[in-house]
């Protein structure tokens, strides 16, 4: 069976405007990452995790994270939804300060 993807909110259960994910590609994080990527903005950075918003400032991405460490990006092409991906897993697999993920941003991004 093919999977499928949905958005909903966590408090209703219910789609309240996002419903289906489409397009944009998965990417797996460890559980622990994708806990703090679902923190509001402000814990997120006293949390460490500063990678989102570093992007943010840069490209147009849109992204839902699941608490099955599963998260889907979608940033308008390939090249973008990539390097959004890529810039989340590498920020978990090597536990980077907030300094190394500002540093991975602007490498990732120069190609963009």
């Amino acid at each position: 069976m093919d999977p499928e993807l949905e958005c909903v909110s966590a408090t209703t259960g219910k789609s309240e405007g996002m419903g289906p994910l489409k397009g944009g590609m998965v990417f797996e994080v460890s559980l622990g990452m994708a806990r703090r990527l679902m923190m509001p903005e402000k814990r997120r950075g006293e949390s460490g995790v500063v990678v989102l918003e570093e992007l943010a400032e840069r490209v147009r991405f849109e992204i839902a994270v699941g608490r099955n460490g599963r998260v889907w990006v979608d940033g308008g092409d390939v090249r973008t939804t990539m390097a959004v991906g890529r810039a989340v897993v590498e920020c978990d697999e090597k536990a980077m300060t907030v300094e190394e993920q500002r540093t991975l941003v602007k490498r990732l991004l120069k190609g963009l």
